[in-house]
């Protein structure tokens, strides 16, 4: 036992190749200086994580958290804590608390003046902390402390450290939520800017007390026991919401997986597909809409019962909004027939040139088709920029090509189906003016048909669709 314990201590002692006292103490104090350097990288570095995350660039966003110099001002305070030196660690503070105001309110700047406006996915994905993102800044902060103090500074440790923890980038975001007035994401990244800071501390703290840190005085037992309390107090305290959000995501996670396994084997139709899909668990509904062959009363039963099968769908509401449509063909099925002609143009013995115009004429005769079916997603966006100014009741739509085969069995597009969800119902004139300016921007034939939002109302009809709630049959808007 006592020669593992030697071989342990020889394998982890952090004490081996520790650098002297005075040249860590200089190492952390020159790494917190507001001035200089310092002062020009940080600013450049907040400049890069704004533009960063507003172009969604993950590379760039990189590029600023290896930069950027706030680590410095963590471990000046954790250093200061360590010692026992109070105007050390106000010091430290304050100008770790002046980069902190000056980064937000530049980045407010910023966004407030930049052109893009919609949330990216790195600006969301720092709004969110969990107790992950608090490990995360446990092992950073051990880390970056132990690479500090080696008597051989270690290069790649405080990179790597900057990069995991990421200092600058929740600071940008909360600029984002000042500029935007979005509580959420100023609260979230503030958030994860305080569990970064505070744990990244706390760790440099624990390895420089065990490296035995020349002390600034002596501190009483009774005063050490105080500070313990409030430290584990504020640790506690701070952690709790981590814990919830991780519960939160991981609840989210498995619900949309039962969402998308609930909608692939329950609507498994020959004759009907779905459009659009959406899930609201905060209020428990699900909205699927459906083209194609209508599903009958007992179909829609055996959907709806088949929500309990699942555990955290159980007890949602579904809404189902059909649009009859016979003879159509799906995306799918164009990309079938496709990949059968193809093979079948590849099995034939011709000679090399006969073959290739074969296929040829094959690609040319679908691929019209196939690139219609394909245009859903910009079509959608360019009608959603400019319906809501004429009709400010709409606030989605979701859109559908409806193909058939005609007697030379070409593929095409017969019309395109638009569901139009909106918080106030349409009246039959309005849905067609809808139907004709739609057709002139496709240029192509438009069956429009609407829902309501949920808490709207229970029934959302239209004239050319219904969406039902229940396994009865609900009238149209016409009221027919």
């Amino acid at each position: 036992m006592n020669q593992l314990r030697k071989i342990l201590n020889d394998t982890f002692n952090l004490n081996t190749d520790c650098a002297s006292q005075e040249e860590i103490a200089e190492r952390i104090r020159s790494g917190g200086q507001l001035r200089g350097t310092n002062m020009c990288i940080m600013i450049l570095a907040m400049f890069i994580a704004s533009i960063g995350l507003n172009m969604n660039s993950t590379a760039v966003i990189i590029g600023a958290m290896l930069i950027s110099p706030l680590m410095g001002g963590i471990m000046n305070i954790a250093y200061g804590i360590a010692v026992y030196d109070m105007a050390h660690v106000r010091h430290a503070f304050m100008k770790l608390g002046f980069q902190v105001v000056f980064c937000v309110l530049v980045s407010t700047v910023y966004f407030m003046l930049s052109p893009i406006t919609a949330p990216s996915n790195e600006l969301l994905a720092r709004t969110s902390p969990t107790i992950w993102d608090v490990l995360i800044a446990v092992f950073g902060g051990l880390a970056g402390i132990i690479g500090i103090t080696r008597e051989e500074k270690v290069s790649n440790v405080i990179p790597g450290v900057a990069i995991a923890t990421a200092l600058m980038p929740p600071l940008c975001t909360a600029g984002y939520g000042i500029a935007r007035h979005s509580w959420k994401f100023f609260g979230g990244a503030m958030y994860l800017f305080f569990i970064n800071c505070f744990f990244i501390g706390m760790a440099a703290v624990v390895v420089l007390k065990i490296m035995h840190v020349t002390s600034k005085r002596e501190i009483s037992d009774k005063v050490l026991r105080k500070q313990k309390f409030y430290v584990s107090l504020v640790i506690i305290i701070t952690i709790l919401p981590s814990f919830f959000l991780a519960w939160q995501m991981i609840n989210n996670s498995a619900v949309n997986s039962q969402f998308g396994s609930f909608i692939s084997s329950q609507f498994d139709f020959d004759d009907t597909q779905v459009v659009s899909k959406s899930l609201d668990a905060k209020n428990g509904i699900i909205r699927v809409a459906v083209v194609g062959k209508r599903l009958d009363s007992s179909t829609q039963e055996a959907i709806q019962a088949a929500l309990s099968e699942y555990s955290h769908l159980k007890g949602m509401k579904l809404y189902l909004t059909q649009t009859e449509f016979t003879g159509g063909i799906s995306k799918e099925e164009v990309e079938s027939l496709i990949n059968t002609e193809i093979a079948a143009g590849e099995e034939l013995q011709l000679d090399y040139e006969e073959k290739n115009k074969t296929l040829s004429d094959k690609v040319d005769l679908y691929w019209p088709a196939y690139a219609q079916f394909s245009f859903n997603s910009s079509l959608k966006e360019q009608l959603m920029s400019e319906l809501p100014l004429f009709y400010p009741q709409i606030r989605d739509l979701d859109c559908a090509a409806l193909g058939s085969l005609d007697e030379e069995k070409k593929v095409q597009v017969d019309k395109y189906l638009l569901i139009l969800q909106v918080d106030a119902p349409l009246d039959a004139e309005q849905v067609a003016k809808i139907e004709e300016w739609s057709s002139r921007i496709i240029d192509g034939d438009v069956l429009a048909s609407w829902r309501l939002l949920p808490g709207v109302s229970d029934n959302s009809v239209s004239g050319n669709s219904v969406s039902e709630n229940s396994p009865e049959e609900v009238p149209d808007s016409n009221g027919e």
